[in-house]
């Protein structure tokens, strides 16, 4: 071997190995690189995710709510209790068929103007169907009394939802109709009269008026048993999640339920370990996020929100737009470190690529943070709750009032409106800082929450002026549990201020009256607040309805 040959090999050897270190150095580099890119858009996805199940749980508990006051609020009506304590079913009655019965209890002219009843709160209430089943299981009264397929007289003894409310439940659950087939969910009231269980008033309403819960690609909704109930992808529809309790129900269990047998498994599995057998250089921390719904083999993020006092659960499976595009970089990244470790002439172009490349990364996480900042924007523009004291908002407030008098009207019972306006707020920020002023505020709707029932709505209409929603309520009673209140806050001092400092409140209350509507309500119960703080503050006035021309709002008030 002559010298020259020994050098080209020598050389060759040399240039070898440093085209290996070169190469496993571009590796652990574009390996960082490519970490610290799919560590920021995993973040981003996952706040974008957690966001969206989040309004999905919001928009499910706030519909529910109201649905919920549907069928409490018929279960507190004297006609409908009054009928189920005299629908007792005879023996004789039990052992008649279906159409004996139906007939029977549609001739009774008491049950029919029920049925009347039933059908037109069906109507503006927006469910699909309401009956009223006796103590002994039988429904003696519904919406749909007249039409070929009604429920009166049908045998309902053995449907879970009614067993519970005959119990003195109040109970929803997830099921299909046994007459038309449609899935919904169904809540069911017990009905009591002088102390004694008289029977329950059902409601359904149909999953088709729910769709609005899975809008957002990803999304769907399972019941207690963990069978999807809905999802903005229908074929996921009636599928249920690995280890549900619906797999451990009998047969019969699963046909008086759901009206079908078998169920298919969603294959929601983590496949981080997967992944990271294809893209080594994954964390381990975030392969642990990864999931697949098992039509796919692309990597998404799953999340869900439980306990929504329903049974029912927000799910979400959120692809990542941009893994591909992930993978793609690392390997371009390290061919890219490589070319730059081994020859100073391609620095240049390569920290150009890497510029630009940085550039992209930056505008595209700045699109997605603006994205989740409109998307939170939005969530907290749709919020039923004002943020500091957690009561109703104003625009919730109003809303519920006016579906109140509606309500009110429409059921001949009284309905009482108040205005409430802590005394010399201003000298309290003033004195002690806003801070403390926000935790008084705070102090008066806890304060409210105590002293109110639950039916009762507390809404901030602004600063420290709160509205107060009392429904079957008539003005003398209103006035007797507002004056306690606000005996109640003037007396229990509020652990933010100074021990020789006291809060009080004026309030101005009034009562519906025929031909009022929301806004004429809220100018009353304004004049009686002003009454109030014009007779000296920590006082309650009452105003009556009347025909004399409202005066206009003092300015020192206004």
């Amino acid at each position: 071997m002559n010298k020259t040959t020994y050098h080209r090999a020598i050389a060759t050897l040399a240039f070898a190995l440093l085209a290996c270190v070169c190469w496993v150095a571009a590796g652990m580099v574009s390996d960082r690189m490519v970490q610290q890119e799919l560590t920021t858009s995993v973040r981003v996805e996952q706040q974008m995710a957690a966001s969206i199940v989040d309004n999905t749980a919001q928009i499910i508990a706030s519909d529910l709510a109201m649905s919920r006051a549907i069928p409490a609020t018929i279960a507190e009506m004297d006609m409908i209790q009054l009928a189920l304590a005299q629908s007792h079913s005879s023996a004789e009655e039990i052992r008649q068929t279906e159409p004996e019965r139906r007939a029977k209890l549609l001739a009774v002219p008491a049950l029919a103007k029920l049925d009347n009843f039933l059908r037109n709160a069906r109507g503006f209430t927006g469910l699909d169907y309401v009956w009223v089943v006796n103590s002994d299981g039988f429904c003696v009264a519904s919406s749909n009394g007249i039409d070929s397929n009604s429920f009166v007289g049908t045998d309902m003894r053995m449907r879970g939802y009614i067993q519970k409310a005959l119990l003195g439940a109040f109970n929803e659950t997830y099921g299909v109709g046994r007459s038309s087939g449609d899935p919904g969910i169904f809540i069911a009231t017990p009905v009591y009269r002088d102390g004694f269980l008289v029977g329950a008033v059902i409601a359904k309403v149909s999953v088709d008026r729910l769709r609005h819960w899975v809008a957002r690609p990803g999304t769907f909704v399972t019941d207690s048993n963990g069978v999807i109930v809905m999802a903005h992808e229908s074929r996921l529809e009636n599928r249920v999640l690995p280890d549900s309790p619906v797999l451990r129900m009998s047969r019969s269990q699963r046909l008086d339920a759901y009206r079908r047998v078998d169920f298919r498994t969603l294959q929601l599995i983590n496949i981080g370990e997967r992944v990271r057998a294809d893209a080594p250089w994954l964390p381990p921390s975030l392969a642990r996020s990864f999931f697949s719904s098992g039509d796919s083999s692309a990597p998404s993020l799953y999340d869900e929100r439980t306990g929504l006092n329903s049974g029912l659960a927000a799910h979400i499976v959120h692809p990542l737009p941009n893994w591909a595009e992930i993978v793609s970089n690392q390997r371009r990244d390290r061919l890219l470190v490589f070319l730059t470790a081994l020859g100073v002439s391609l620095l240049a172009i390569v920290i150009t690529v890497s510029y630009l490349r940085e550039r992209r990364l930056h505008r595209g996480t700045r699109h997605l943070a603006n994205q989740l900042q409109s998307a939170n924007a939005l969530l907290s523009a749709e919020a039923r709750h004002d943020a500091l004291t957690g009561a109703l908002s104003r625009r919730y407030f109003l809303d519920t009032l006016r579906r109140e008098v509606d309500l009110s009207r429409s059921g001949g019972v009284p309905l009482s409106v108040a205005i409430a306006d802590l005394d010399h707020f201003k000298q309290v920020n003033d004195r002690f800082g806003h801070a403390t002023g926000d935790r008084a505020l705070e102090h008066f709707v806890r304060m409210c929450e105590e002293q109110l029932r639950a039916s009762d709505g507390v809404g901030r209409l602004g600063g420290e002026e709160f509205g107060l929603l009392l429904p079957h309520t008539s003005l003398a009673d209103a006035h007797t549990v507002l004056e306690r209140l606000r005996k109640r806050f003037n007396q229990e001092h509020c652990a933010y201020l100074p021990d020789d400092t006291t809060l009080s409140v004026s309030i101005g209350i009034t009562e519906l009256s025929d031909g009022d509507t929301a806004e004429n309500l809220l100018k009353r119960a304004d004049l009686a607040l002003y009454a109030a703080k014009s007779g000296g503050r920590d006082r309650s006035e009452v105003r009556p309805a009347d025909t004399r021309p409202p005066m206009p709002r003092h300015p020192e008030t206004a």
